[in-house]
């Protein structure tokens, strides 16, 4: 039987209607410790990404999933986990629990931060966020991502489009749009392949991500797999320009481009990686600092060099899950609202045993 909670918000906020974008965007959250360390000398570099819907890169819109990243740069690991929007947690200001998308929509990536601290154990401080326009653009500049996709997916993706270019076709007879933009924009949308190892460009990697014809939760899982092969063109586009090396593997006879000793990096050779990795930061608005870049590059560095090393692709090499662990019961009803309602310490648990096994 699904639990009922009549009692209302102590606190009603103005809800800003959602915006029927075609795909999402992304606030990337770099998390550099949990709250209770887990005692792993491995060094994992850890981000939170937020899955939001609009077309700012900061509030307004709607957060509505959150992917915890992972990046073990010793064992050259990247983990992902994906918490789905329907996910209720607490929300100080109100009497009873919110969706998870609500501390985006109602004060930008600080509140998010602020909420998803308290009720999932994090210590998170700094915070990227791109609409989903600027995470199309991203994905293009890293030449596209590779994902397993079925019949009925590239079929509701398709059909997506169809229903969009619906839409703008009003927007060709008021003058706003050329029909030739229109077209353009649905070709370019349109998909014909599906199976394994499909390529889509960044406007068709959003859009499959945010497809939920089927359930929520399967939505989420397409989003990590988007993620995780970002991540994947992010270490291939590095690898075609840079060869890393370390004292143990000792210099490369003919390098891919550069090569970088990452035990004895210059500081020419960081701005060289840093560099690659450029675009992922002038596309966002953020709070990094320059030591929280050079964190994450380094650390994005060291996995593509363990992947490549093992010979292995480092899409390949990423794991991934689905929390809150009852993201696949019935929901919940709270005030009127259908959502998942959560063991915090059972998840805070699952988190951390994900991250060490």
């Amino acid at each position: 039987m699904k639990r009922t909670i009549n009692r209302l918000p102590h606190t009603i906020k103005s809800l800003i209607h959602k915006f029927t974008a075609l795909v999402l965007a992304l606030c990337l959250l770099p998390v550099f410790a949990l709250a209770e360390d887990s005692g792993n000398d491995s060094e994992w570099v850890n981000f939170l990404l937020i899955c939001n819907e609009g077309m700012n890169n900061n509030k307004g819109n709607v957060g509505n999933t959150l992917m915890l990243v992972a990046m073990n740069p010793v064992i050259g690991k990247i983990r992902l986990i994906m918490f789905t929007w329907d996910t209720f947690v607490d929300y100080e200001g109100y009497d009873v629990p919110q969706k998870l998308e609500m501390p985006y929509r109602n004060n930008g990536p600080e509140e998010c931060v602020k909420v998803f601290n308290a009720n999932f154990g994090t210590n998170i401080e700094y915070y990227m966020s791109l609409n989903y326009l600027n995470l199309a653009s991203l994905i293009d500049e890293y030449g596209g991502v590779y994902v397993d996709i079925s019949r009925a997916e590239r079929n509701a993706l398709n059909g997506m489009v169809a229903s969009k270019k619906s839409a703008l076709q009003a927007q060709v007879g008021s003058g706003f749009l050329s029909q030739t933009l229109v077209d353009m924009l649905a070709e370019e949308y349109y998909l014909t392949d599906f199976g394994p190892n499909t390529k889509l460009n960044g406007l068709q990697a959003v859009g499959f991500g945010w497809l939920q014809y089927d359930s929520v939760y399967n939505c989420c899982t397409r989003d990590a797999k988007v993620i995780a092969s970002l991540f994947d063109s992010v270490g291939k586009v590095i690898g075609q320009h840079v060869t890393f090396y370390t004292n143990e593997s000792g210099t490369p006879v003919q390098p891919n481009g550069r090569a970088i000793n990452l035990d004895d990096m210059t500081e020419d050779d960081y701005q060289f990686i840093r560099q690659q990795m450029d675009p992922i930061f002038q596309k966002s608005f953020n709070n990094l600092s320059e030591d929280s870049i050079h964190s994450i590059s380094i650390a994005l560095a060291r996995v593509a060099y363990q992947a490549a090393r093992q010979g292995v692709d480092l899409f390949e090499s990423l794991q991934f899950m689905v929390l809150p662990l009852e993201a696949t019961e019935p929901y919940d009803i709270v005030a009127g609202t259908k959502g998942h309602l959560v063991n915090k310490e059972a998840n805070i648990a699952a988190i951390k045993e994900f991250l060490e096994q």
